[in-house]
């Protein structure tokens, strides 16, 4: 005997499948005209979809990184809210350069002016080393005459 013979032919072509419903309502579901699709169960549900992929032809915009079907007055929406966030950064940014620009004016008069008082001052210290040498040298004349004045009435005497 061959092992062949012992087993029954396979008829599982002939074999109809049968499935169980698991939900009773299930023909009042297939009757329905419009269906809402399931959510996409995404690689990123956090997606904020840097890349688009536009579409001409069926008039559509895909998110490249997570796959997504983008509503594209969302993303416009999104890329507008960018945009404006950006502008009010930019006049954020010139009223300060606006701001740091005359404060840099402001210092430097400051430092015209400190320059000029320290001119004058140099001046006056100039003018005052001159008095104190004029004063120096008188006394150092002062104190000559009256050394020669006490050797004369050392020597009269």
């Amino acid at each position: 005997m061959s092992d062949e013979s012992d087993l029954p032919p396979d008829d599982s072509d002939n074999v109809l499948v049968f499935t169980k419903r698991f939900d009773a309502n299930a023909d009042i579901k297939e009757m329905r005209n419009f269906v809402k699709a399931p959510d996409a169960k995404s690689k990123n549900r956090w997606c904020t979809h840097p890349k688009i992929l536009v579409d001409d032809h069926l008039r559509t915009l895909t998110c490249r990184s997570c796959g997504a079907v983008v509503d594209p007055f969302d993303w416009i929406n999104s890329v507008t809210d960018g945009e404006t966030k950006v502008d009010w950064e930019l006049q954020t940014l010139r009223r300060e350069i606006t701001d740091h620009r005359t404060g840099l004016e402001k210092l430097k008069q400051e430092e015209l002016n400190c320059r000029a008082r320290v001119r004058t001052q140099q001046f006056k210290l100039s003018d005052l080393s001159a008095q104190i040498y004029k004063a120096g040298q008188e006394l150092a004349f002062l104190t000559e005459r009256l050394e020669q004045v006490k050797a004369l009435r050392g020597s009269s005497k």
